[in-house]
């Protein structure tokens, strides 16, 4: 059965009628600043960022039997990279999920 009609009416169902909005989701647009251009550029910089924290990973390494170029810092490549890549192409899911928690505390 669709979800978004009613067979017996054909007529379009609200697929959230009968759901209560608390006054903070009501007031505000889940999807304002976000655009399908943002979270492009965000999944190719992140994905670009990967590539080299793969590379230096030791375990990828290991496991194609390669040695990534040694020099000073190296090792500090992929646990920096992987941070970058955790915190720039995370922070729009961190804001919306820290707008979602209670801002009470329960009784």
């Amino acid at each position: 059965m669709d979800h978004m009609t009613h067979d017996a009416y054909g007529r379009v169902a609200d697929p959230h009628a009968g759901h209560k909005m608390s006054a903070v989701h009501a007031s505000h647009d889940r999807h304002a600043g976000h655009s399908v251009a943002m979270f492009r550029d965000k999944f190719w910089l992140s994905f670009a960022l990967t590539i080299p924290v793969v590379f230096w990973s030791n375990e990828v390494q290991h496991w194609f039997g390669y040695r990534a170029p040694s020099f000073p810092g190296s090792n500090l490549i992929a646990p920096i990279l992987g941070t970058v890549v955790f915190v720039y192409g995370g922070l729009v899911s961190f804001v919306g999920h820290g707008a979602s928690l209670p801002t009470t505390s329960p009784a």
